[in-house]
């Protein structure tokens, strides 16, 4: 192809080749015209259901039945006692005095020199079980035996016993210029106490508590009527508690189920009774239905947005007259200002608060809604009754399955979003088909006018030959 001035006459090719093919390429032109407005429209259904969806979800969580059984716990001393209540809780109220907490066993032994050793071979085993006065009822487990070697420190026979998983811990404290051995209970409660007896290398029982591993002894000597061996600075005991003068006890400081449905978790004791108010958690639900409300309004500011047509600046919105974003505008519309359920003291949405405004979107009378909430029976039957039809069903299960529809494989929205996609899918084939005619048609142009050019040449050329003829003749 030629694209400069014509080697033959001086005939611009390229220039009248352009000029031609623009009108060739209209029919391109529009064609990708109808495409961006495809694409448009795509983009524009995709946004729709993503606003479907948040909508969807937000009356799922109305739908969830949880949030409608949720309870409060609250302590008007959460110094002493916190808690919470669970779904089958009953709302209540109570006094609750903490007059013990639960606590573990622990002793400690007297001062040996620092990284002295113990002296003598022996033996200590450690029994669980219940301290009641000077009497030690064993638990159902096994003692658990710690051999001590003449030469062991106290760190040494520490990381033994904590070797053993004999249900305590030991620990070595420095003081000045002596260690002493620290015992610790691992769990709490009256039956999680312990004993300590110490033997010799010869397995004879030490009951005098000052001699080799005897030190580290915590018995009772029925002969001597005194405790032997190390001393106990904190006893093993129950947590116990007053609920509205009932005593109650725990091994734990977690009371769990006292009163059905509700955990304590004990702090502090009290000289006076806290108050504990257990209610419907009301404030989570009020949060719910304000997230839908939330919700519809961007989906309704999204689709008038989408579907109107703006006087001021003369332009329509990307589905301005589309069928079927209009008639799914007008179906949420009804749908949020029909009735609701039969058997609810609540007909419509803003019976509970939820009141349509002019421009489509809805607003919250906190009046109505803050007293529709002490109803939570009626309020939870308006939004999640299950009828089998969706025009009595609640109102948040008819959004939900409408919702589900209109947004599935066969929905409306599904159905638009493919029929455009098919559309640009076929505008596109289109337009690879006219572009590679067109190119046809260019090429065939160039290959026209460069043979009109060349033509056009040799006639001027002939034309100069026969003018220098003619002069020549004359003279």
């Amino acid at each position: 192809m030629i694209s400069s001035a014509g080697v033959g006459s001086g005939l611009d090719v390229q220039s009248i080749v352009s000029q031609l093919m623009k009108i060739e390429q209209q029919p391109l032109n529009q064609l990708k015209t109808t495409a961006s407005s495809l694409q448009t429209k795509l983009s524009a259904y995709g946004t729709v259901k993503s606003g479907l969806s948040g909508l969807q979800d937000a009356a799922t969580k109305l739908l969830d039945t949880t949030i409608w059984k949720s309870k409060t716990f609250l302590s008007s001393n959460t110094a002493a006692v916190t808690g919470s209540a669970s779904a089958g809780a009953l709302a209540t109220s109570f006094g609750l005095k903490v007059n013990d907490l639960a606590q573990v066993q622990s002793t400690r032994s007297v001062g040996i020199a620092t990284g002295s050793q113990i002296g003598s071979s022996g033996r200590l085993d450690i029994q669980l079980g219940q301290w009641s006065g000077t009497s030690f009822a064993a638990g159902t487990g096994s003692a658990v035996s710690v051999n001590v070697a003449a030469t062991d420190t106290l760190a040494d026979i520490a990381t033994k016993i904590n070797s053993g998983n004999a249900g305590v811990t030991a620990v070595v404290v420095k003081s000045g210029s002596n260690d002493q051995l620290l015992l610790r209970g691992n769990t709490t409660g009256a039956a999680s106490g312990f004993q300590v007896r110490s033997f010799d290398g010869g397995g004879t029982e030490i009951t005098d508590g000052t001699t080799g591993v005897g030190k580290l002894a915590y018995a009772y000597s029925v002969s001597n009527s005194a405790f032997f061996g190390m001393t106990q600075t904190q006893a093993a005991q129950d947590a116990n508690v007053e609920i509205d003068g009932i005593t109650v006890t725990s091994a734990t400081n977690t009371v769990a189920n006292a009163v059905p449905g509700i955990t304590l978790n004990l702090l502090a004791k009290t000289t006076t009774a806290a108050t504990i108010t257990v209610g419907d958690d009301t404030a989570a639900i009020k949060s719910r239905v304000e997230a839908f409300q939330t919700a519809f309004n961007k989906l309704a500011n999204t689709m008038t947005d989408l579907t109107k047509y703006d006087t001021a600046s003369k332009k329509a919105g990307a589905l301005q007259g589309d069928a079927t974003a209009v008639g799914l505008q007008n179906v949420l519309r009804n749908m949020l200002g029909a009735t609701g359920p039969s058997g609810t003291s609540f007909n419509r949405l803003s019976d509970i608060g939820l009141e349509m405004q002019r421009d489509g979107t809805l607003s919250i009378n906190n009046t109505k809604l803050d007293a529709a909430l002490k109803n939570l029976p009626d309020l939870n039957t308006f939004f999640t009754a299950s009828t089998g039809s969706s025009a009595t069903d609640g109102m948040a299960r008819r959004i939900n399955s409408f919702i589900q529809q209109a947004n599935g494989v066969d929905g409306n929205v599904s159905g638009r979003s493919k029929a455009l996609q098919a559309s640009i899918t076929r505008n596109s084939k289109d337009q690879d088909a006219l572009n590679q005619r067109l190119a046809q048609r260019q090429a065939a142009m160039y290959a026209q006018y460069n043979a009109l050019d060349k033509k056009m040449g040799s006639l001027s050329s002939m034309s100069s030959f026969v003018s220098q003829q003619i002069a020549q003749w004359n003279k």
